[in-house]
C-alpha cells in the first residue's frame, strides 16, 4: 500500500511539471502575441489582446482590440483598485468611438447632440456628451466657442463656479481645446470638454463627475473615448499619434477671434 501511494504521488508530479511547463509555454506565446499592430487603410492601429502599463493617470489596463478599438472586456487597475466593464462600439451619423458598458445611452437625442449617455452613479447631473457644430453655417470658430463658453459663467446662476482651466494641446495633425470647470450644486463636480474641429465641423466631447465618486480609473476611460474617436472618416489618434507635442494657455482677448 506504500509503495503504491508513493507511485501515485510521483505520477501526480510528473503530471504537474508537465502541466506547468504546458502553460509556461502558453504564457510565452500570449506573450508573444500581445501588443501587436495592424496597418488599416495607412492607420498604425492595436489588433488582439494588449497590455498598457501606466499611463497618464499611473492606470494600468489590459484587453482585447479589434482594428484599433477595445472590445470586450478590460480591466483597469490603479494602487491596489481594479475595476472591469465591457467596451463597446458606437458607430452612427458619421462618428465612431469606444463607450464603455457603466455609461447609459440616451435615445432619440437631437442635434446638435449626436450622443449622450448617463453615468451609472444615480446622478442625474453626471453624464457624457458629444455636440456637433457646422462652423461654416455659424461664421463661427473654435475659438468663438470656448470664448462664449467662459462667458455663459457670468450669468450662471443654477452652480456655484469653483475654478475653470483652458489649455490648448497640438496632436500631429489636430489641435484639441480642453476645458476643466469645477463647480459645486449639490455636489462638487468637474467638467471636461474636448473640443476640436474636423472638417469645419467642430465637435464638443464632454464629461462630467461627481469629483468625490470619481478616480484616475474615471479619467482614464473618458481619454480612451476620445482617443477612439473617428469623424467623418477621419481617424484622429492613430497609436502613434495620441501623445502631444506642445501644450499652452488659452488666453482670452475681451472680444472673440475668428
Amino acid at each position: 500500500m506504500i509503495r503504491i501511494r508513493y507511485i501515485l504521488i510521483f505520477g501526480v508530479i510528473i503530471f504537474s511539471s508537465c502541466d506547468g511547463l504546458k502553460n509556461k509555454e502558453e504564457q510565452v506565446e500570449a506573450l508573444q502575441n500581445q501588443n501587436q499592430l495592424s496597418v488599416v487603410n495607412g492607420d498604425t492601429l492595436e489588433t488582439g489582446f494588449w497590455m498598457h502599463d501606466g499611463g497618464i493617470n499611473a492606470v494600468s489596463k489590459s484587453g482585447a482590440y479589434t482594428d484599433g478599438y477595445k472590445t470586450g472586456k478590460w480591466i483597469y487597475r490603479v494602487k491596489g483598485d481594479s475595476v472591469s466593464f465591457i467596451w463597446n462600439i458606437f458607430n452612427e451619423k458619421g462618428i465612431k468611438m469606444n463607450i464603455p458598458d457603466h455609461l447609459k445611452p440616451i435615445n432619440d437625442v437631437k442635434l446638435p447632440v449626436l450622443f449622450q449617455a448617463d453615468v451609472d452613479d444615480s446622478d442625474d447631473n453626471t453624464y457624457l456628451i458629444l455636440l456637433r457644430y457646422n462652423l461654416k453655417e455659424m461664421k463661427s470658430s473654435a475659438y468663438d466657442y470656448i470664448y462664449q463658453y467662459n462667458e455663459s459663467w457670468k450669468s450662471n446662476t443654477e452652480e456655484k463656479l469653483l475654478s475653470k482651466e483652458f489649455k490648448k494641446f497640438y496632436f500631429e495633425g489636430i489641435e484639441i481645446f480642453r476645458v476643466k470647470v469645477e463647480t459645486e450644486r449639490r455636489s462638487k463636480y468637474e467638467a471636461t470638454s474636448y473640443i476640436f474641429v474636423v472638417k469645419d465641423y467642430l465637435y464638443d466631447l464632454t464629461y462630467k463627475n461627481d469629483i468625490d465618486k470619481s478616480s484616475a480609473i474615471d479619467s482614464e476611460i473618458f481619454n480612451d473615448v476620445l482617443y477612439s474617436m473617428q469623424c467623418e472618416n477621419v481617424d484622429l489618434f492613430d497609436y502613434n499619434s495620441k501623445k502631444y507635442l506642445k501644450e499652452e494657455n488659452v488666453e482670452f482677448k475681451s472680444d472673440p477671434i475668428n
